[in-house]
């Protein structure tokens, strides 16, 4: 008879997805790694507390209220493909990139797998809100980029990570320290390509406070020292994943969505309030995942068209 983790693994694995589990002790672990990088400076600490405080990041280090009795979390991660959008201005179709980790929430799709598959052994599920890169290289399922973005073999960068707290005990543990790339050891390319000098040779983890999707994911006005022709995306960047030659077999896998008419990208352009939108133009949005980050649009989206 299969244990209901290997069963989980095999229902996992047949809808396509990827999964590690590591046991509920680790969460401290996760903490201490954190509270370190901060206490060092090697992570900006300014930066770090307007990221988890813009993003609502309460992280969860300690077993949730609603599973007190949780043994261990559950990490699975799913492929995702770059998502082409089409504007229409001044009579002409304007092709804009969503990155891979943007589109196609599948929270829903895994969240119901999991539970219907621990039901049956009495076990129960809940959200985790973790690092979850952090998570996902000290369970085995990826490996960091000199990028600070982390690699899944056979997806390379082209994929979305959850995580979830269950009661289910941890059959055998996957934690292992967090590992780097093979081909990071003899290549530069992504920092030689970071327009805004993010990615630097004496340390390897990134300085985020200068990554362009910092500035293109937060309101207001770009800082003048950003050009204008660095954008690349509708949110975020794809410039130092573009180039990675861990992505070489992914950088084409890209899906077409949605055609934004000319009405529609001008009310974009010009900041019409979300709820004033057509119901048609909000369901595009809420198939792109936009609709929290509509706001950045009108600003983003002008900034690529000129």
């Amino acid at each position: 008879m299969k244990s209901p983790y290997t069963e989980i693994q095999q229902h996992l694995s047949n809808s396509g997805f990827k999964n590690s589990i590591v046991g509920i002790e680790h969460l401290a672990d996760l903490k201490c790694k954190l509270q370190e990088l901060l206490e060092r400076g090697t992570l900006n600490r300014e930066f770090y507390h307007e990221i988890t405080s813009r993003l609502k990041l309460n992280w969860q280090f300690e077993p949730p209220a609603n599973l007190p009795g949780a043994k261990s979390v559950i990490v699975v991660t799913a492929p995702q493909p770059k998502v082409k959008v089409k504007f229409e201005i001044s009579h002409n179709k304007f092709e804009v990139i969503i990155p891979p980790t943007y589109v196609h929430d599948l929270y829903t799709e895994i969240s119901d797998l999991l539970t219907y598959n621990l039901k049956k052994h009495d076990y129960k599920l809940c959200k985790a809100t973790l690092p979850e890169k952090l998570l996902a290289a000290r369970s085995g399922l990826a490996r960091y980029g000199r990028n600070n973005i982390v690699y899944a073999d056979g997806w390379g960068s082209y994929f979305n990570i959850k995580a979830f707290f269950t009661d289910m005990p941890c059959p055998v543990d996957n934690w292992q320290k967090a590992k780097m790339l093979d081909q990071c050891e003899r290549c530069s390319l992504c920092r030689k390509h970071c327009p805004t000098g993010a990615i630097q040779a004496d340390r390897f983890l990134i300085q985020a406070e200068k990554c362009l999707t910092f500035f293109n994911e937060k309101s207001g006005d770009f800082p003048e020292w950003i050009e204008p022709h660095w954008h690349n995306c509708l949110i975020g960047c794809m410039i130092c994943q573009d180039i990675c030659p861990a992505n070489k077999s992914q950088i084409h896998w890209i899906t077409e969505e949605d055609t934004f008419s000319e009405e529609e990208t001008l009310m974009i352009i010009q900041g019409t309030p979300i709820n004033s939108l057509p119901q048609r133009m909000k369901d595009k949005l809420k198939k792109l995942c936009m609709l929290d980050d509509y706001h950045l649009l009108s600003r983003n989206l002008s900034v690529l068209l000129h």
